[in-house]
């Protein structure tokens, strides 16, 4: 078994060196001597085309190919507003980009405008604050782009819906009448349960997206509130209370709001507190709820309810379904460090002291679900690090971030700033456990390939079709190289 898996790792490893660049794009729009310190894509399956963006500092410039590599357009422009730091969404038609953007303290918003066939970008500034509104999430869908926000001291949800054009309107959602039970299930607002609690990211609220097609992380999925793209839907969950996970699913573009929520299974009540959470997946729900004794999981069909898989898990017990070892590292360790736990105690102990978390990944034969919990490491209030690069994305000079305007590359550089303990799992797809090595996902191959050629300009990871793009600078040639990873 030990050959068997050095081979695979070898051939692996020697697998993403020979990896062949997608496209090799000429940094010949930059100005003076600029190289790009930041970059980002915008995917328009629709008409079957994609742009990539290379900010210099002074400028952004911008590419647009066909999705079968034929160069359409490229200008240049002064770049992004400077009152502005993340983008957060984009709308697509007739071939133009607009990207939505918000400042630091989530209240101003403004777009801008890309348009390749003219050469030219259009600002706008929108003519509204969120005075009594907290931001907690964006979506994107064709040409529409949505914000979503709480009513502070309510249980009000808004949603601000934003055509291509730039005009805009709001809907509001009242929940006053439902009662949300806290982490000790008292009632309490909605806007409490989303906005008080972000152990994870230490920002004032801790919605992060997901997207499915993604592997995600543990420290992704730990977080206690979550928003799910699903193109003509997206799914808002919330964990924070301990008897329920409550789901929120917004259907598009009639706006309209269904709320469910699910029960969890509870552990005895021994005065040792519970940590739980959950993650979607299809039409599924997997539920996860753990303290330092004990551990439950659950498997529930979204539509009915009905539990597919249950396991229990005691500290004194051997854990009989996983494909690892307990597995703990993070970046608080040495450099490349990974212990390894013994005791099914210890993981309980790890977890339940954590974010715990859930995430599950289909493969071949079933499905791969990590079961554990994570610490997010030294972030400051904005989730970042030394102020310049953040979970998921990075703030460039240009002192814009990415972060949530593209859940591919926040998923995969989710793993950065994070202590995690976990276990690795496989399950066919009645939810029997498989014997089996863990399979490679495909930003296990990334990884691979930006540890063999280290020190990476300009970063991104983002999904096309069916596979996945990384994309870096290379100063030799001063081009901006992608290349292509698929599982």
């Amino acid at each position: 078994m030990f050959f068997r898996i050095l081979f695979f790792s070898i051939f692996c490893v020697f697998s993403a060196i020979g990896q062949a660049p997608f496209l090799s794009i000429s940094n010949d729009l930059k100005t003076r001597n600029r190289s790009p310190w930041d970059a980002f894509a915008v995917v328009d399956d629709e008409n079957k085309t994609f742009a990539i963006f290379l900010d210099d500092d002074k400028t952004l410039n911008g590419y647009l190919y066909s999705q079968d590599l034929q160069p359409l357009g490229k200008f240049v422009s002064k770049g992004l507003p400077t009152i502005y730091t993340e983008i957060i969404g984009q709308t697509l038609k007739n071939g133009q980009i607009r990207l939505f953007l918000k400042n630091l303290n989530n209240r101003n918003f403004g777009s801008v405008l890309f348009d390749f066939e003219r050469e030219a970008t259009i600002e706008t500034e929108f003519g509204f604050k969120l005075n009594d509104e907290v931001y907690l999430q964006s979506h994107s869908y064709k040409d529409k782009f949505y914000i979503l926000t709480v009513t502070k001291r309510s249980s009000i949800l808004n949603i601000y819906t934003f055509d291509h054009d730039g005009k805009f309107g709001k809907k509001s959602f009242d929940f006053s009448d439902k009662n949300f039970g806290d982490r000790d299930n008292r009632t309490t607002r909605l806007d409490k349960l989303l906005t008080e609690f972000s152990r994870a990211l230490k920002t004032e609220t801790s919605v992060v997206k997901i997207e499915e097609t993604n592997p995600n992380s543990i420290a992704i999925t730990s977080n206690v509130c979550k928003i799910y793209d699903r193109g003509n839907k997206f799914v808002l969950t919330i964990d924070e209370g301990i008897l329920n996970t409550y789901l929120f699913e917004f259907t598009l573009p009639e706006l309209t709001v269904a709320l469910k929520t699910f029960q969890k299974k509870q552990l005895p009540n021994d005065g040792n507190p519970a940590i739980n959470n959950s993650y979607l997946l299809e039409d599924k729900i997997f539920q996860i709820t753990a303290n330092s004794n004990k551990m439950l999981f659950t498997v529930k069909n979204l539509e009915t309810e009905e539990v597919l898989k249950q396991i229990e898990l005691s500290k004194d017990e051997e854990i009989n379904f996983k494909n690892s070892p307990i597995i703990q590292e993070g970046t608080a360790m040495a450099s490349g460090e990974r212990r390894e736990l013994d005791e099914t105690s210890q993981f309980l102990r790890k977890i339940s002291d954590e974010d715990i978390g859930v995430a599950v990944m289909p493969i071949k034969e079933g499905y791969r679900i990590t079961m554990g919990g994570n610490k997010t490491l030294n972030v400051n209030t904005h989730g970042t690090l030394a102020g310049q690069y953040t979970i998921g994305g990075t703030v460039g000079n240009s002192g814009y971030s990415t972060t949530y305007f593209n859940p591919a590359y926040t998923a995969f550089n989710s793993y950065q700033y994070n202590k995690s303990t976990r276990i690795e799992c496989l399950f066919n797809e009645d939810f029997e456990h498989i014997d089996g090595i863990i399979p490679q996902n495909v930003f296990d191959k990334i990884r691979i390939f930006t540890l063999r050629n280290p020190n990476g300009v300009a970063e991104n990871v983002f999904k096309m079709k069916d596979y996945f793009i990384y994309g870096r600078y290379n100063s030799k040639e001063d081009t901006y190289q992608l290349f292509k990873f698929s599982d």
